[in-house]
Order: C-alpha cells, then structure tokens, then sequence
C-alpha cells in the first residue's frame, strides 16, 4: 500500500490500483445515478430552487477562495518588488 520514495526512508502513499480506481469509478457513477433519480422525481420548481442555491454557494465558496489566495500572495509579491 506504501512505496518508499527513492533517497529517503519517507514512506509516501502508492498510486491507486486499477481495481482501487475502477472501484471509484463505480461508487461516483452510482452516487449520480441516485442523486439524478432524486432530482428527475421532484418537481421544477424545487429542483430549479435548488440548483439556484447550490450555484449560489459554489459561486460565493469561489470568490471567497480566490480573494483569500490574492491576500495571501500580495506579501510575498510586495518583498520581491523590495529586493
């Protein structure tokens, strides 16, 4: 399951298997399934509703990551004008 990474005795996690990641793919492939069956079962306007707010949460989850990235990278940015 571990692979020793080379010069070092560090052990580092193996890549997955083509089993382990047929596994994957399956498990993804019937979670949507289910989560499709559930939307096609509800009605427009609850589905349109939700999809509204998920994309809502998506969008503010985005800005917010990016704005963090920008704030962090502005000191570094601000030293290497310095020097």
């Amino acid at each position: 399951m571990f692979a020793e990474s080379a010069g070092s005795r560090t052990r580092v996690p193996a890549p997955p298997t083509i089993r382990e990641g047929l596994a994957m793919l399956l498990a993804v492939i019937v979670a949507m399934g289910l989560l499709a069956g559930a939307a096609i079962h509800t009605s427009l306007p609850v589905f349109l509703t939700a999809s509204a707010a998920i994309a809502a949460w998506l969008l503010t989850f985005a800005a917010r990551e990016h704005l963090a990235r920008t704030r962090a990278a502005r000191p570094r940015l601000a030293r290497a004008h310095r020097n």
